[in-house]
Order: C-alpha cells, then sequence, then structure tokens
C-alpha cells in the first residue's frame, strides 16, 4: 500500500492522464475524476484574515475560488458510488458551492458578520512571506488558469443539490461572527 499525504495539483494531472492512457476497459470500469475546490475550513488555518481583518493574499482580484464545505464532500462521492452508470463513465465531478473573488468573499463575511472592518489586499507573490510554496503555487494556480470552468457549481448541484454556501457555512460554524467590530 501507498500512503500519500498531498497530491499537487502536477501529481494529481498525471494520475488522471496515466487512467485515461489506458486502454482496457475491465481495468477501469467505472471511472470518476473528482475535483475539490477550495475547502471553506481553510479559512479557519492557513487562509485566515490578519488581526485587523485582512485577507492579505496572492490572489489577483478578479481570480475566482472554487469554494464549498469540505463535509459536502462524502455526499458527492457517495452519489458517484451510487450512480455509477450516470456518474463513473469518465466523468469529472467537480466539488464547488459557489465561485467567489476575495472581494466578494469579504462582503459576504461583512454583510453575515457586520464586520465592517474585513477587507481584502492583494500581495504579489515576493510579498507572501511565511505561506508556504504550495499555497503560493495554489494561488499561482488560480491567478492563471482559474478554477477550470464556469459551470463548476452547476455541475456539483447535478450531483447533490444541497451544496453549503459560504453564508450559510459563516452562520453555521459563527466564524468571526463574537469578533471585534
Amino acid at each position: 500500500m501507498i500512503k500519500i499525504r498531498f497530491f499537487s495539483y502536477r501529481m494529481k494531472a498525471r494520475i488522471e492522464s496515466y487512467i485515461r492512457a489506458q486502454q482496457n476497459p475491465s481495468l477501469f470500469p467505472y471511472i470518476t475524476f473528482i475535483y475539490v475546490g477550495f475547502y471553506y475550513q481553510n479559512f479557519l488555518t492557513f487562509f485566515q484574515p490578519t488581526t485587523d481583518f485582512e485577507f492579505r493574499v496572492s490572489l489577483q482580484p478578479n481570480a475566482r475560488l472554487p469554494l464549498y464545505d469540505v463535509r459536502d464532500t462524502g455526499p458527492v462521492v457517495v452519489q458517484c458510488f451510487e450512480h455509477p452508470d450516470r456518474w463513473g463513465r469518465w466523468n469529472i465531478i467537480p466539488i464547488v458551492a459557489e465561485r467567489l473573488t476575495m472581494n466578494e468573499i469579504c462582503e459576504t463575511i461583512r454583510r453575515v458578520t457586520g464586520n465592517e472592518k474585513v477587507r481584502y489586499v492583494s500581495l504579489t507573490y515576493d510579498q507572501c512571506i511565511g505561506q508556504t510554496k504550495e499555497t503560493i503555487d495554489n494561488m499561482r494556480w488560480y491567478n492563471e488558469y482559474g478554477d477550470v470552468e464556469e459551470r463548476q457549481a452547476e455541475k456539483t448541484k447535478d450531483v447533490y443539490n444541497k451544496m453549503k454556501t459560504l453564508e450559510e457555512w459563516i452562520q453555521e460554524t459563527r466564524w468571526l461572527m463574537n469578533e471585534q467590530n
């Protein structure tokens, strides 16, 4: 058994290319490629605002993050297992509730929490002191390539129509709701 802790985008692409190159249908009778988005839970760990409620990240203003609640992963995957004839024919299933820019994310946070101090500050890659290479590479991906396609959230809802929005997630977790304004 191979234990893999983290796949980079490059490694995921290599694995997908390998599987797609196989010409033996009995080897892979049902294939579903799951493209996961950016978890809301990342806002609780490495993607937190500063103590002044600033998101200081290397995302361009027009870059859209494909966001979703990580707890919605299981229900989407279950649908793929339960309906292999529908979702397992070499389908790409994105897991995305909504695609938002950092300004839209901040606006949602301000509206739900009432904290008018929340804002976004775009940084260059060189200004991202303390961020891991992996985080910077992810931001570079969203800046340069985007999140693959605009219809991701619609496609996800075809598979599982109860995806939680950022607003719902903030209300449920009460994230930043008790912070000083």
